[in-house]
């Protein structure tokens, strides 16, 4: 299948004068951010996928009863945040112009879905499978290339807000 974005023009963003900025994502990186978007979603329901747990971490390693009262404090506020960006990569539409709260809405968004990709590939900071290129016969070639995809969307964004 090779590189599923060769030669694909990818989201663009432009800082306006107003302090706003114009977000212009092509149709089939709209489709890719809405497919991962929803399939996450219902990940997130299953609060034991293995999936998720960069987006939950563990705040005491070593105490298990401190850890489970953590989580019971912070779950659902962090469950509601996920979701509600979530909905923001779902809305993406060709041609926006957002401010620069709704475009840092729209970065965690996408860094929620490079975060549990990145889980699913067996990618973390350790991994130097991260900087490898993965043949083209590999059944995760394409998910590879998305997980990079995420990383590219992601400077774009950091690079226009500091702009």
């Amino acid at each position: 299948m090779g590189n599923i974005t060769a030669g694909l023009i990818q989201m663009m963003i432009t800082h306006l004068k107003n302090g706003t900025f114009k977000v212009e994502t092509p149709d089939w990186q709209i489709q890719i951010f809405r497919e991962l978007a929803q399939e996450l979603e219902t990940v997130l329901s299953d609060r034991n996928s293995y999936l998720i747990t960069r987006l939950f971490p563990v705040a005491y390693q070593s105490d298990t009863a401190a850890n489970a009262e953590y989580e019971q404090l912070t779950h659902e506020e962090l469950l509601q945040s996920h979701l509600a960006s979530l909905k923001l990569i779902k809305e993406i539409s060709n041609n926006a112009e957002v401010s620069e709260g709704t475009l840092i809405e729209i970065m965690q968004g996408i860094n929620i879905l490079r975060l549990v990709l990145g889980t699913r590939l067996k990618i973390d900071d350790e991994n130097s499978e991260s900087s490898t290129v993965i043949s083209e016969d590999h059944p995760d070639h394409n998910l590879w290339l998305v997980f990079h995809l995420l990383g590219q969307t992601l400077s774009t964004i950091v690079d226009s807000i500091n702009d």
